[in-house]
């Protein structure tokens, strides 16, 4: 008797719905490889304690389906992905939201008094902003192996970065300072002092970069901020604000270079490989138990050291230059931390390309 009111109670209980589509459109974000719509329905806050395995709702999928066009309403992009083995199957038709597509677009600019009142709401923001039904939602789309990226779980916006030398550049360029800091270049030992304009701080793929002036060699130059070493020091001489400008120019040039240097792996499906490459792909063809990603990259050296990490999940193809640094970052890590078999063996030298 007792269980038969726990079952009505759970199937009376409503859920806003603005709080479900909230979850979906959660658990779409988190997971990039993307999720059935029986995945959906079995986990997500709001159609969860709705779902019985086993039994059909058509009550339920139209809720889900009149949610999806919202999503569309709204101008957020859902994504489909058929099923490489049954496609046009609609049980295996997976969905997913873009991290990238959902980005601010870049023509948009924020003065720095709108950028304050951002990072003002974001700090507000944090705190709660992942309800505990969506976290359980997250856990159990976890659970099913879903490729779950947790660095979407919660949606309150980051525009900090935990790099030391954010913090000084932004005020920095907030006041029109000239600075200097020691950066480190890959094919260098000691590193470099540069005296810099700063112009702006920029996120591509994962990282940030410094957009600047440098003031000694009179060139626009663009620096990881990961490369740079001990403390970024201001000078009490300010720039030429005009110089801020340059900046617009010096992203295209990004976007450019990202646009020229391909890159093509083969990544295992379902590995953590597949569902973070697959996030910045612009070509993803899943053959089996293979995907072949093919994406743009700024810098062939900062994703050798990503993909490297990877180990067997994945298989570089392209360009040789980047599979050669995979293969010489391997060997490394293999001379000082390992006496036994080879742990990479896809990236052997004399495999195919």
């Amino acid at each position: 008797m007792a269980s038969a009111g726990a079952e009505s109670a759970r199937s009376g209980a409503r859920v806003a719905g603005e709080q479900r589509v909230f979850s979906l459109v959660l658990a779409l974000v988190a997971s990039p490889q993307g999720l059935t719509k029986r995945e959906l329905l079995s986990t997500v806050h709001g159609y969860a304690e709705r779902f019985r395995h086993g039994e059909s709702d058509p009550a339920l999928e139209k809720q889900f389906e009149r949610d999806k066009e919202q999503l569309r309403e709204l101008g957020i992009p859902l994504e489909t992905i058929d099923a490489p083995f049954a496609p046009g199957d609609n049980r295996l038709i997976r969905y997913r939201i873009s991290k990238q597509r959902l980005q601010v677009p870049g023509e948009i600019r924020f003065s720095a008094r709108e950028l304050v009142l951002l990072r003002l709401a974001a700090l507000a923001w944090a705190e709660g902003s992942l309800t505990a039904e969506s976290r359980r939602s997250a856990m159990k789309i976890e659970a099913l192996g879903a490729g779950l990226d947790v660095q979407h779980l919660g949606i309150a916006p980051r525009l900090g970065s935990t790099d030391a030398a954010a913090a000084p550049l932004r005020r920095a360029i907030l006041e029109g300072r000239e600075v200097r800091f020691d950066y480190r270049l890959p094919d260098r030992e000691a590193p470099l002092e540069r005296r810099v304009a700063p112009l702006r701080l920029h996120r591509a793929e994962g990282r940030w970069h410094l957009l600047a002036h440098d003031l000694d060699r009179q060139n626009d130059r663009v620096f990881l901020l990961s490369r740079i070493t001990g403390p970024v020091r201001p000078e009490q001489a300010r720039y030429d604000t005009a110089l801020t400008s340059r900046a617009d120019a010096m992203v295209e040039d990004l976007e450019r270079l990202q646009r020229e240097q391909r890159v093509t792996v083969h990544a295992s499906a379902g590995s953590v490989a597949e569902a973070r490459l697959a996030g910045r792909a612009d070509r993803v063809e899943r053959e089996g138990a293979v995907s072949r990603i093919e994406f743009g990259t700024l810098d062939h050296r900062e994703l050798a050291f990503e993909l490297v990490g990877y180990g067997e999940q994945i298989v570089v193809c392209e360009p040789r230059a980047l599979r050669d640094e995979v293969v010489r970052l391997a060997a490394a890590v293999l001379e000082q931390h390992s006496t036994g078999p080879v742990l990479y063996p896809h990236v052997e030298a004399d495999d195919a390309a």
